[in-house]
């Protein structure tokens, strides 16, 4: 049945509620392990999975690569333009040349990237960003914490996300 995501459970109920669990659920391990695992781009991700499992968006192979991707087209960017020398956007909220040559790039590449390996996953253009304005410095410790911040929401919203394709085709 449209709007339902199984009997009795609303889309208006089940997807904030998902969504908001894959939220609890990287930022509480990101305060157990005080880690930053919760930022801007994995809502999106949660929204994803949350309110349209169906879409390949929605799916792991797509959230944890077109991350990746994205993570790794920001890096390269800043390091190739030389925005890394550019302070950080987040930070002091000022816009250098820099700073936006490498975030064009960074999303022409995550676009492209996420295009030619099938994994097209439009959150991950906002991870691109937080790398190429500097919100993520191009350092293993941000990779491996943004990393650990999408697997968690992957592997969370993946189970939830099958849980509720399950409940729609028997509701």
């Amino acid at each position: 049945m449209k709007g339902k995501a199984g009997p009795g459970v609303p889309d208006a109920v089940w997807a904030p509620l998902a969504a908001a669990a894959l939220m609890l659920a990287a930022g509480g391990v990101g305060l157990l392990v005080a880690q930053p695992l919760l930022f801007p781009s994995l809502g999106p991700t949660a929204f994803l999975q949350a309110e349209t499992p169906d879409q390949p968006g929605a799916r792991p192979f797509n959230v944890i690569v077109g991350h990746l991707v994205g993570l790794l087209a920001g890096f390269g960017s800043a390091l190739l333009l030389g925005a890394t020398n550019a302070p950080s956007v987040l930070a002091t909220h000022e816009l250098t040349a820099p700073r936006v040559w490498a975030s064009v790039l960074a999303v022409l590449l995550t676009l492209l990237g996420g295009l030619l390996l099938r994994a097209s996953h439009p959150p991950a253009a906002a991870t691109t960003l937080l790398a190429s304005l500097g919100g993520f410095p191009p350092t293993v410790r941000s990779f491996l914490t943004v990393m650990a911040g999408v697997l968690i929401v992957a592997a969370l919203g993946e189970a939830l996300r099958r849980w509720r394709l399950a409940q729609k085709e028997g509701g």
